[in-house]
């Protein structure tokens, strides 16, 4: 069955919305996010990566203690992407057919158990009302089994499949988040020596090619890093390559409470989208740790491999869009030079349709992650920058596909 909801909300459509999704899976979120913050205690080098990677977890949990402890809902920046990601969920469950809420339900609990936590699902939920926004009936394709892909929307007489995808952190990189993790509990005694001396510490930390899995190989990386601290310098082997540096600055933005700490101390180290663990004490230390590679990512290709995934989601029969997440934060001036010049997102295009098998595929629209924007009138909305390529000689010409990102 179709639908198309209502995408409007106010402040009172939050709490029922907020009940709603305690009732289906508020103990195992508490539970997990419980584990998050223990695991921080423990090792604050995870801070950065588990409130990045699981905000909405955290929200959802704050905003639930806080209506316990005041019997009102918090408001803030923080809370926006929460609210909407509630309101449309819940109004979508409700507008499900009986035998689709209970797959529905599964993927939720599921989502909230991955690797990346409410953030593919959420896409997903973005997505969907983003099209009923546009005037498309939406109909989940996936959990009503009607095929592999995600959403079949309707308008008119016109049909187009729907498959998203969310690329994840690791994404064609050569350091991998589950790795930097297992480190960040070695490089912690190092970190946690530093964060006693006063001032800003920067260590870089240069792998020459992947970062290995084993922990014989995790524990020489962290040697090296001891050793660079303890020479105030550089130290080196087959492993890595660490350099520390005492940064000669009076003040700098602190890590988890400012927003721009992340792009302040990557122009710091000079490299970009890069993993970074911080330790420090407020107002007194901070200790940046980069990890990079000296080989370069693949991104192009794992890209390229997940948008040949998608389309071989579609059924073949309709046009079809692919909506696929890029999960690190791009600025508006880098999307559009990577639109205007033969980027590696046009190498994706290009992957994908180069076989000639993939001409159901229409477009391909590549998405940042959204914020909140005021609309002018009073409200606000959560939208996000992309950037759209057509398939040049489509199997099934469609107009309308290519209407659904474009400004109205």
């Amino acid at each position: 069955m179709s639908m198309r909801i209502s995408i409007e909300a106010r402040e009172r459509d939050f709490e029922p919305a907020l009940t709603w999704i305690g009732g289906l899976v508020g103990a195992a979120l508490d539970k997990r996010v419980a584990a998050f913050r223990a695991q921080e205690l423990k090792n604050p080098l995870l801070a950065t990566h588990f409130r990045e990677t699981f905000a909405l977890e955290f929200a959802l949990v704050k905003a639930r203690k806080y209506r316990r402890q005041t019997g009102r809902l918090p408001k803030g920046g923080e809370y926006d992407p929460l609210y909407c990601f509630l309101i449309a969920t819940q109004r979508i469950h409700a507008a499900l057919p009986a035998n689709v809420r209970t797959p529905f339900e599964g993927r939720l609990r599921d989502a909230l158990n991955g690797a990346y936590g409410l953030r593919p699902f959420a896409y997903e939920i973005s997505i969907a009302t983003h099209l009923m926004q546009r005037g498309w009936d939406v109909e989940f394709a996936d959990y009503a089994q009607m095929g592999r892909f995600d959403f079949l929307a309707r308008q008119g007489r016109r049909e187009i499949e729907i498959e998203c995808k969310s690329t994840s952190g690791d994404t064609g990189r050569k350091i991998h988040r589950q790795e930097v993790n297992r480190l960040a509990d070695l490089l912690l005694p190092t970190t946690e020596r530093v964060a006693d001396i006063a001032g800003c510490h920067r260590i870089l930390l240069t792998i020459p090619d992947r970062l290995g899995k084993s922990s014989e190989t995790l524990s020489g990386v962290a040697s090296i890093l001891a050793q660079a601290v303890d020479q105030k310098g550089i130290a080196s082997s087959e492993l890595a390559r660490a350099e520390y540096t005492l940064d000669n600055i009076a003040h700098w933005p602190q890590p988890g409470l400012d927003p721009d700490a992340k792009s302040f101390f990557e122009t710091r180290f000079g490299y970009y989208n890069s993993h970074l663990l911080f330790h420090g004490r407020k107002n007194f230390s901070t200790v940046a740790v980069m990890i990079r590679s000296d080989k370069a990512d693949t991104v192009v290709d794992a890209l390229s491999n997940a948008a040949k995934e998608a389309a071989d989601q579609c059924s073949g029969t309709r046009p079809a869009l692919i909506a696929m997440h890029l999960i690190d934060r791009i600025s508006r001036p880098e999307l559009k030079s990577l639109l205007e010049t033969g980027s590696g997102l046009h190498a994706v295009m290009h992957a994908l349709l180069r076989s000639g098998k993939r001409q159901h595929i229409d477009s391909v629209a590549f998405t940042v992650p959204q914020y909140i924007r005021p609309d002018g009138v009073g409200a606000r909305r959560l939208s996000g920058d992309l950037l759209v390529l057509n398939n040049p000689q489509p199997l099934f010409p469609c107009d309308e596909i290519r209407s659904i990102f474009r400004s109205p």
